[in-house]
């Protein structure tokens, strides 16, 4: 896809030329100027503060005055028209790669995927699933309680509590394969095969309870 995970001030200003090709939506012509940055003719639409720059704010402007980028309503299509969003990852530092964290902070973004008020229950994305398919480099002992790398609920917190329940996402169980780098051509068949059985009664699951219990222990 080529998606471009960065948030930046383009995203708002709408409309961009570079190497004659038309990246994004443009915004009204009436608030469009003309400017050349690095050799390259922007047309920029007006912020709703041009003295203070605030990614989410704009963006939140933006996506109600329906000028948000095209890449990024493209996907938010995708995100309104599905049941269950599955997120299929390798783990990089505790978290996602650096593209699908640029899909979380440009996609979900105020009054598309929650609101204030209108988050975690009552977030804008309630009656969805979701859920996180992972892969690891570390392996399944490294990823418990007593494990170098701790209990591998302490690294879903963020991501299925401060991202997906916070957009109001009902969260499935996580799909976890650890090291399948290293792991035997058998293992690693086996893996594919349980995750590929899961998938045929996945609509039967039960979402987990998004309690800090859940996560830490009592």
């Amino acid at each position: 896809m080529n998606f471009e995970p960065r948030a930046t001030r383009k995203d708002i200003t709408g409309l961009s030329l570079l190497s004659g090709k038309l990246r994004n939506t443009p915004v009204s012509p009436v608030v469009m100027k003309k400017v050349d940055i690095y050799g390259a003719q922007h047309l920029l639409g007006a912020l709703s503060n041009p003295e203070v720059f605030s990614y989410g704010v704009e963006m939140y402007e933006a996506y109600k005055k329906r000028s948000l980028p095209g890449d990024i309503t493209d996907e938010q299509k995708k995100v309104q028209e599905a049941d269950l969003v599955i997120f299929q990852f390798p783990l990089y530092w505790f978290s996602v790669p650096a593209i699908l964290k640029g899909w979380m902070d440009r996609v979900l973004c105020q009054g598309f995927a929650f609101d204030i008020p209108g988050f975690y229950d009552s977030g804008l994305l309630q009656g969805k699933l979701a859920l996180l398919s992972v892969t690891t480099g570390g392996t399944a002992e490294m990823y418990t309680k007593t494990g170098v790398s701790g209990d591998f609920r302490y690294f879903l917190w963020p991501l299925q509590h401060g991202t997906l329940h916070f957009c109001g996402f009902k969260v499935l169980a996580p799909q976890i394969n650890f090291a399948p780098e290293i792991a035997s051509e058998e293992e690693r068949k086996g893996m594919v095969a349980a995750w590929a059985q899961r998938l045929q009664t996945i609509w039967k699951e039960e979402p987990i309870p998004c309690t800090v219990p859940w996560y830490f222990g009592q």
